[in-house]
């Protein structure tokens, strides 16, 4: 009978929790959407690296999008059905992982935590839950504008993916990648109101203590995005 009571408790404060946990961590985001009102030559025109925030947060159909330009896949193709990427990669190899920091409420709608960005299926997966903005912010040489910002992606490589291939030149590869990918993100900022402030000067080892990367991924950018 206590076995049969603490079931129904259990099911029935399950009603009341935020989806996320449902699903081991996992976040559907909103589908990106393929057109936009702004042309990419105004974008690229308008575009620079954001320092001041205003501490404002942003929409899932924001976040959705902002990642999706970073590391998102294409449309199947209807021939070959091939699953491309929205930045060219070597060998088709796609080294790239993202990795997103958000504070409370900084995302509508999205608890604070580090998240992993899953392209296959736009979604998020949860790794740590809290915001973990400002233990960021100081991996980067503490550069503490960068917690103002309501999220931080971080644009990782696993390098072997690549290297296994091309050898010691894939590296360089990767390299190039990271940058396709923080271009789009900048392009994509602009183009729905927001502004973004990337860094490459940190710590190593502290971003992947705060954001818990996997051994295998190598953080090469952490890039602050918001309004």
């Amino acid at each position: 009978m206590t076995i049969f009571r603490s079931l129904v408790v259990a099911l029935s404060l399950a009603s009341f929790l935020p989806v996320w946990t449902w699903a081991q961590g996992s976040v559907k985001l909103p589908k990106p959407k393929l057109t936009g009102k702004v042309a990419v030559e105004a974008a690229i025109l308008r575009k620079k690296s954001v320092r001041n925030f205003s501490g404002g947060s942003i929409t899932l159909e924001q976040l959705s999008q902002l990642l999706w330009a970073c590391n998102g896949d294409l449309p199947t193709d209807a021939v070959s059905s091939a699953t491309t990427k929205v930045i060219p990669s070597a060998g088709g190899l796609y080294p790239l992982e993202v990795f997103l920091v958000s504070g409370p409420e900084t995302v509508t709608g999205l608890p604070a935590g580090v998240y992993q960005y899953v392209p296959a299926s736009n979604s998020l997966t949860l790794v740590e839950a809290g915001d973990r903005r400002s233990q960021l912010a100081a991996a980067c040489l503490s550069q503490m504008w960068m917690a103002r910002a309501p999220v931080m992606v971080v644009i990782g490589g696993v390098f072997a993916r690549t290297t296994a291939k091309y050898g010691n030149q894939g590296m360089q590869y990767v390299l190039i990648e990271s940058g396709s990918a923080m271009q789009n993100l900048y392009l994509q900022a602009e183009a729905l109101g927001l502004g973004a402030g990337a860094v490459g000067a940190f710590q190593g080892q502290q971003v992947c203590g705060v954001t818990k990367l996997p051994q295998a991924v190598t953080p090469l950018l952490v890039v602050a995005v918001g309004k």
